[in-house]
């Protein structure tokens, strides 16, 4: 076989070029969707160049069939996702602190949770201790306590307890409930476990970790900079 410049860029070989180009990409992506749909493309075109330019019926053949097994995977998460079906909170958990997930993994990381109530002055982590659950807060006020003194507080869409249920370290402050709290609490053993799988609920629980951490730092500054204003 000769292969040379003109060769390797004549309009067959950028076809099939960009079809292994494509496969490559498919495998970059974190959502299975994009996947399967990138994926699609990278076969169609593999197809066409085994098809037109190679006329190759075997290699045609193989690809038209790992095209047609993914457009079956899409057509199977849309079905799922479809048949997904939220209540008020846990569409406010979904839209708050993992909306990038499909709706249907969504709903199976909402089956591995508790839906719990807790009244005033109930304790959520405590200083010093590993957390058992990881708390989001649907609605209520949450204090949080380092040695006794109120240093900040949580509310409606925050994460309680992320920290040291995602690292196994004792929590560094007690999350005291302020309010009736209504609150989805999934068990560290759980969250490690989707954390170290390293697969899309891991990573959007990761993402949201992220998130959270990001606004409670916001919201310390803020507490911090009006208890102490800065005077010329």
């Amino acid at each position: 076989m000769h292969l040379d410049l003109d060769s390797a860029l004549s309009t067959g070989a950028l076809v099939g070029h960009a079809g292994y180009v494509l496969l490559i990409l498919s495998m970059l992506m974190t959502q299975m969707l994009w996947l399967r749909i990138i994926a699609i493309g990278a076969g169609i075109l593999q197809a066409l160049y085994y098809g037109v330019w190679l006329s190759d019926p075997v290699g045609t053949f193989w690809e038209s069939i790992f095209v047609l097994t993914n457009v079956g995977q899409i057509a199977y998460i849309a079905y799922r996702n479809r048949m997904a079906r939220f209540t008020p909170d846990e569409r406010a958990f979904y839209e708050i602190a993992i909306p990038t997930l499909e709706p249907a993994d969504a709903h199976k990381l909402l089956r591995a949770g508790r839906w719990l109530t807790a009244e005033p002055g109930t304790t959520l982590t405590r200083e010093g201790e590993i957390a058992a659950d990881l708390v989001f807060v649907v609605s209520g006020d949450v204090d949080i306590e380092v040695a006794g003194r109120n240093v900040g507080h949580c509310g409606p869409g925050s994460f309680v307890g992320e920290i040291s249920v995602s690292t196994g370290s004792p929590a560094s402050a007690s999350a005291v409930v302020r309010t009736p709290v209504r609150y989805l609490a999934f068990e560290r053993k759980f969250v490690a476990s989707a954390l170290d799988k390293r697969g899309e609920i891991g990573q959007a629980l990761e993402l949201a970790f992220r998130h959270g951490l990001r606004d409670k730092l916001l919201r310390t500054n803020v507490a911090v900079a009006t208890a102490n204003p800065i005077t010329p």
